[in-house]
């Protein structure tokens, strides 16, 4: 039997409500496996001091009051530093994305040689001259801007 194993069966075995099957593999483990033999006997301890407390009366309302202590905390927990967190978090984000983006465009305009400018800025809309109205394209145009303008 594995450790994690036994882990888990202790609290029930010190309940009795392991398996005979299941009570045997953890006794034969006890008895080579120091670490849980000494979680077992703390187990033990443990359940002979709960055994033996005796019953608190609490006083009206204990319930309540808590449950607001609990949900206090929580608001708490909510309200400051975790928002400031998650705020600083995105801003630093927003920063290497934006570090990232200029970085790179520096790196690309610096390393870049000149023939690949050339193919770059030939790949520009700006060179293209506008189309004369008696080319096909031209009458193209003026009949969609005639359409746009109805």
């Amino acid at each position: 039997m594995k450790c994690s194993k036994a882990h888990k069966l202790i609290s029930p075995y010190i309940d009795g409500e392991l398996p005979e099957w299941d009570t045997r593999r953890l006794e034969d483990h006890i008895k080579v496996c120091h670490k849980c033999w000494a979680e077992f006997e703390e187990g033990k301890e443990l359940h002979n001091l709960s055994a033996n407390m005796a019953g608190f009366k609490v006083s009206y309302g204990f319930h309540k009051r808590v449950m607001s202590n609990i949900r206090s905390c929580k608001a708490r927990e909510i309200s400051g530093i975790p928002v400031f967190a998650r705020i600083a978090e995105a801003f630093v984000i927003v920063a290497i994305v934006a570090i990232g983006v200029f970085s790179g465009s520096f790196l690309i305009k610096s390393s870049m040689p000149d023939k690949a400018r050339g193919v770059m800025s030939s790949l520009s809309l700006d060179i293209f001259d506008s189309v004369p109205p008696s080319s096909l394209g031209g009458v193209y145009l003026a009949m969609t801007e005639v359409g746009d303008e109805k």
